[in-house]
């Protein structure tokens, strides 16, 4: 019987806590700030509206705040006075309630005066047609005058290219506001890769040169259509002579898995990459001897269904050749180019390395010699001390029996002695 009037009670509480919240919530207004743009240039107009939902209103007086340096208040309503950067407005029903309003209250006009971003607010008391405060709940409204100024933005006023060289065409600095861009930078390498996903439509690049009064420009970051698009970064020198082209190759797909180009292993056979593979580098160097001719080279895509053209692997020639790796992904538009400088040495070259070699071998044996011997005379050492060691223990045995028996012959007297 207990257990039941306990269980009676807590129905009773939780139908009261929802009645109490249904009643509070049907009785609560919302006045919310609204406006016809979003962003604004400076120099340009908004207009900014007052609205109330749930619930109409005969009477009622608020504030409306707003940043005077940043805006203009133009209108010149009637019911409404400007105190500073507060506007006060009041308006009641005069036809008894028959003109209650809901929905817009009041529209203000503005003129956009300096960049940045700007904030309304509202407060006020409005009521209901029995004259009743009616319970509000506000929300403010944000707007952007001019650009908002990012990162990358901030970055170009901030980073300098520092090389003053006239002739100098290349980029100090190359980023991106989204991730994944391959390579990682480099000023010698001039072609990357990105994949994005087909919402993106603008790409906001910084580049920087190292020469502060180098020509920039930059194509093909905005608007971009869903497939292969390509942004290009055009350096120009100072004195017009130079110039250098970066490009960013930028797939945009609902499918990135088929637009892998990565590789899974890049190795020559017996030669050393330099620096060793890694998913996001591009270009690395190889040194081969004078009578290699041509390189044995190991490519696996990480997609399986990816294909890889090799190039350039034969017929090498003394001094830099370039092996070229391009990997197409299986959506067979996405590429990527990994390249090998293979260097291969002349005979005077070879010789020298020959030299070197057995130089560094001819150490590699002394050292071990040296560590050897140091070995041996360790051993030697420790033989010595176990000797020395093991002599001192005979001596010492040697005393205590010495003194046990000395000991032993004097009892022997004395009690000879003593029976006497």
């Amino acid at each position: 019987m207990r257990n039941k009037r306990i269980l009676i009670i807590l129905v009773f509480i939780i139908t009261c806590c929802y009645f109490l919240n249904h009643s509070y919530a049907s009785n609560t207004a919302t006045v919310y700030l609204s406006s016809n743009k979003d962003m604004v240039e400076k120099g340009e107009e908004i207009e900014i509206t007052v609205n109330i939902e749930n619930r109409k209103t005969v009477a009622f007086d608020f504030s409306l705040y707003f940043d005077t340096s940043k805006w203009e208040y133009l209108s010149k309503l009637e019911n409404a006075n400007v105190m500073d950067n507060r506007i006060l407005f009041v308006w009641y029903d005069t036809q008894g309630g028959k003109g209650a309003k809901e929905g817009e209250l009041a529209k203000f006009k503005f003129k956009a005066k300096e960049d940045g971003l700007a904030t309304f607010t509202i407060q006020g008391e409005f009521y209901n047609e029995k004259a009743q405060l009616i319970q509000t709940d506000f929300k403010e409204k944000q707007v952007q005058i001019g650009k908002e100024e990012s990162i990358l933005q901030k970055q170009v006023q901030e980073e300098h290219g520092n090389n003053l060289q006239s002739s100098n065409a290349t980029l100090q600095a190359l980023r991106l506001d989204r991730e994944g861009l391959t390579p990682n930078f480099d000023k010698d390498i001039r072609e990357y890769y990105l994949t994005l996903s087909n919402e993106v439509q603008d790409i906001e690049v910084l580049a920087i040169s190292e020469n502060p009064k180098a020509t920039v420009e930059i194509k093909g970051n905005t608007g971009l259509q869903e497939g292969l698009n390509n942004i290009t970064i055009h350096v120009i020198s100072e004195d017009k002579v130079q110039n250098n082209n970066y490009i960013i190759h930028v797939t945009k797909t609902a499918k990135p898995e088929l637009a892998n180009t990565n590789l899974e292993m890049l190795a020559i056979e017996n030669v050393l990459l330099e620096p060793p593979f890694d998913i996001s580098e591009t270009n690395y160097k190889a040194e081969v001897s004078q009578d290699t001719e041509s390189v044995h080279l190991l490519a696996v895509p990480e997609n399986e269904q990816a294909s890889v053209q090799v190039t350039g692997k034969e017929n090498l020639k003394e001094g830099h050749n370039l092996v070229s790796i391009l990997v197409t992904a299986p959506n067979g538009f996405t590429k990527k180019n990994y390249q090998i400088d293979v260097y291969r040495r002349n005979w005077q070259e070879e010789e020298m390395y020959q030299e070197q070699q057995q130089e560094n071998k001819d150490k590699l044996e002394e050292l071990y010699q040296i560590q050897e011997l140091s070995g041996n005379i360790d051993g030697v050492q420790e033989q010595a001390t176990a000797e020395q060691t093991k002599k001192y223990e005979n001596i010492a045995v040697w005393i205590v029996v010495t003194s046990i028996m000395t000991f032993a012959i004097m009892w022997i007297i004395w009690k000879k002695r003593k029976n006497r």
